[in-house]
């Protein structure tokens, strides 16, 4: 079966991107129970040790942890790991991973005209650390095929708030078109079983909606919309796929790898927005994290490089 995993990071945010990865998996089981695809990615979900320390996938919330946004955790080096060995497994980056060309092409334009995130077009790192962890990955019967993400800007972000959608209408959209960029980019058999699994937008429960949009405008059957899961059939070429939007879903290893690797995405953005305005500070900036109460002392902060560098606030600040 083909198994796809999603997860967002930067959800609440109001400063930084928001950053949603999608995981496809090969699973050589077929009509898979929830103990089978458990088994099948017990490989990947036991700790690992890389270079004396300890490596597991988990929801990239309990994973990274920073005491202090002026510092590294440990979990920052978990994170970015666990998304180097990813990229090396799945052949995205056999030796060196560019982090926009390899993971988020589609938003390079965007990422480039926001001055405070260009930093992210300069970031490629060296895979090799992580080749313990693919070592252990491989040897149990789930397969990494593929990962692609999201980096949606501040200003992308407005102009979807202003054309009407809210912001869990944007990250389900975004969302299912990763879902469907991999499905289409996947060689999927006649007889194979494709589930998609992801963590619950918010607090919605309804995507039929957003699931006919993307889909164009199939038909969707509806299995569960209840207050822990969401479940649907999707039409899908010849066949069709279950799709599920589950209450803490990134319990579940895939997705919480896909966790990991936004959360990854995501902190390597603040790095680049904090920088790029400690850069033209007169005076030491404390870096923000850009959740709101923290955002509006940093905005306060930086006011006066905002005004001299003429920035559009639009381009700057979530509405929402």
């Amino acid at each position: 079966m083909i198994l796809i995993a999603t997860d967002e990071a930067g959800y609440g945010p109001k400063l930084g991107p928001l950053v949603v990865s999608a995981s496809a998996w090969k699973l050589a089981v077929g009509e898979a129970s929830p103990g089978d695809l458990l088994e099948a990615f017990a490989a990947v979900a036991k700790p690992v040790t890389v270079s004396g320390g300890r490596i597991v996938v988990n929801d990239s919330k309990a994973v990274f942890q920073p005491r202090s946004v002026t510092k590294q955790s440990g979990g920052y080096g978990k994170l970015e790991c666990v998304t180097l060995g990813g990229a090396r497994w799945c052949g995205l980056a056999t030796e060196r991973l560019d982090l926009v060309d390899d993971l988020a092409a589609d938003d390079r334009d965007s990422i480039g005209a926001s001055p405070w995130l260009a930093g992210l077009l300069e970031q490629t790192i060296d895979t090799g650390s992580a080749s313990p962890l693919v070592t252990a990955w491989q040897s149990g019967p789930a397969q990494l095929a593929g990962m692609k993400t999201r980096v949606i800007t501040a200003a992308a972000f407005n102009r979807s708030c202003r054309g009407g959608a809210n912001k869990s209408d944007l990250l389900s959209q975004t969302t299912l078109e990763l879902v469907k960029s991999l499905l289409d980019e996947l060689a999927i058999a006649p007889d194979e079983q494709v589930a998609v699994f992801c963590d619950r937008h918010g607090g919605r429960r309804y995507y039929a909606g957003p699931l006919q949009t993307v889909f164009d405008g199939t038909l969707i059957r509806v299995s569960a919309e209840s207050k822990d899961e969401s479940r649907y059939a999707v039409p899908y070429r010849d066949g069709e796929f279950t799709i599920r939007f589950t209450v803490k879903g990134d319990s579940f290893t895939p997705v919480a790898f896909s966790s990991m690797v936004a959360k990854y995405l995501r902190e390597k953005a603040m790095e680049s927005f904090n920088a790029y305005f400690a850069c033209l500070a007169p005076q030491p900036l404390r870096p923000t994290a850009g959740y709101p109460v923290d955002a509006d002392r940093f905005l306060q902060d930086v006011d006066t490089i905002v005004r001299e560098q003429n920035i559009d606030l639009a381009t700057l600040v979530r509405s929402r």
